[in-house]
């Protein structure tokens, strides 16, 4: 038997993107129970667009843009089905996702959301779209979700259907937040739930040069990359404060030993770099060095190497030279401090070899330069 899903699409302002994005959802092999379009506020013809659809829709227009945190609350409010699918307004479903993610949830009673790929495109002024592939995606087993999640965001609102219980225990969107809002969301869901997941592509996901933001917040898509960093910053400081270590290690892992809170301050600090949160990293990779013997695991080294693996890049080790020597101080602070220090240097590597491919030879000397001093 299907599981009945609300679906939620927040909107602001793109009525000519709406109206795809509705007929998508509209076309499902199995269609959901409800979709609830909460306009935050749009001076377009988002009302006209969502009239079309007559009963199909229910419509909710919001006077005052408080942005899209608002708009999801407001319609989880109003929701009736016992699951949960938020798509964006610029986004296309593909026409067998919700039978997909529902029929995964379905055979694993005990996951509280089911997530699949997206494809990446863009539409030139004709309509023809081309796509872009995938982008940044990571293959994880459900014990590995959450410090996979923690490194970086790869599961988007429109790729994943949740039970609607598992987000009431994950708690609201956060209206505090200004970007970053589903990303804190996912985290906070894959804390309270386990996941499901498929490799086949359950949305698209269209790139476009349109504003982002709330009110006199707006900002284009060439901001967007900082505007990211900076609030997930926000609550990356926060997590690591109010986070049990035991949640840094897979599945139900806990800390028992010192090893294992070495390989959990190890794996908290590589996701605080990835953060360019240096100063937390090298706090927790300092603290490591002083636990255990003075070689490291195979998975502690693998984890180490991700330290600069950020998708939005590591140009801050170039760029910020007093950088290198903070990271240097690690292999001064305990037995495994080298042994930290040389894994960290080794993900450089990749940069390297990243910067000579996209024939970018001065970044590859200067990531080189880095990795020397490093090592040094």
């Amino acid at each position: 038997m299907s599981l009945a899903v609300s679906v939620i699409v927040p909107t602001f302002n793109r009525a000519g993107l709406l109206k795809t994005s509705i007929e998508a959802l509209l076309s499902q092999t199995i269609a959901p129970a409800e979709v609830i379009i909460v306009d935050d506020g749009s001076s377009d013809e988002t009302a006209g667009t969502a009239s079309a659809f007559g009963s199909a829709v229910q419509f909710v227009h919001k006077t005052e843009n408080r942005g899209k945190a608002h708009s999801i609350n407001l319609a989880m409010d109003m929701i009736r089905q016992d699951a949960v699918w938020i798509v964006d307004d610029d986004d296309i479903v593909a026409d067998d996702a919700l039978e997909k993610l529902t029929g995964l949830l379905a055979s694993q009673l005990n996951a509280g959301f089911a997530y699949g790929r997206h494809d990446r495109f863009q539409e030139d002024e004709a309509g023809h779209r081309e796509s872009l592939g995938t982008g940044y995606w990571q293959d994880c087993t459900p014990d590995d979700f959450l410090t996979t999640t923690l490194e970086d965001f790869f599961v988007h609102q429109p790729g994943m259907i949740a039970r609607r219980e598992s987000l009431a225990l994950a708690g609201p969107v956060n209206e505090s937040l200004a970007r970053s809002q589903d990303y804190d969301l996912l985290i906070r869901l894959a804390r309270v739930s386990s996941s499901v997941s498929t490799q086949d592509i359950v949305f698209y996901q269209r790139q476009h040069e349109g504003d982002r933001g709330v009110g006199d917040d707006r900002f284009s898509a060439g901001e967007r990359d900082a505007k990211w960093v900076s609030f997930d910053q926000e609550i990356f400081r926060k997590l690591h404060a109010e986070m049990n270590l035991d949640e840094f290690l897979p599945g139900t892992l806990s800390v028992t030993t010192d090893t294992d809170k070495r390989r959990a301050l190890l794996q908290r600090g590589v996701i605080m770099a990835r953060k360019k949160l240096w100063d937390m990293a090298v706090g927790d990779f300092s603290t490591a060095a002083t636990l255990g013997a003075d070689n490291l695991s195979d998975i502690e080294q693998d984890t180490l190497r991700r330290a600069f693996g950020s998708k939005y890049g590591c140009r801050e080790i170039i760029e910020a030279p007093g950088l290198t020597r903070l990271i240097r101080t690690i292999g001064e602070t305990g037995p495994a401090g080298p042994a930290i220090l040389r894994s960290i240097a080794r993900g450089l590597r990749w940069r390297i070899r990243e910067a000579f491919a996209a024939r970018d030879p001065k970044s590859a000397l200067l990531y080189a330069r880095r990795y020397a001093e490093l090592n040094h």
